[in-house]
């Protein structure tokens, strides 16, 4: 009877390190998502400026 407690026990364990380890691959590949969401916001945020920019010297170009 004692070897099926320690055999359910370690079924227990084996599955709370794989849902820590899947855990941590997720939070994993969230971070890796918010990075490139980041780089791509970033990246739009440049051409807005640079557009804004463009069109403000064209302004003032034409005056």
């Amino acid at each position: 009877m004692m070897w099926a407690l320690a055999i359910i026990a370690g079924i227990i364990a084996m599955l709370a390190v794989a849902g820590v380890v899947k855990d941590a691959i997720d939070l994993n590949h969230a971070i890796k998502a918010r990075a490139e969401r980041d780089r791509e916001w970033r990246a739009h945020e440049l051409r807005v400026i640079a557009d804004h920019e463009a069109h403000r010297q064209t302004e003032t170009e034409e005056q």
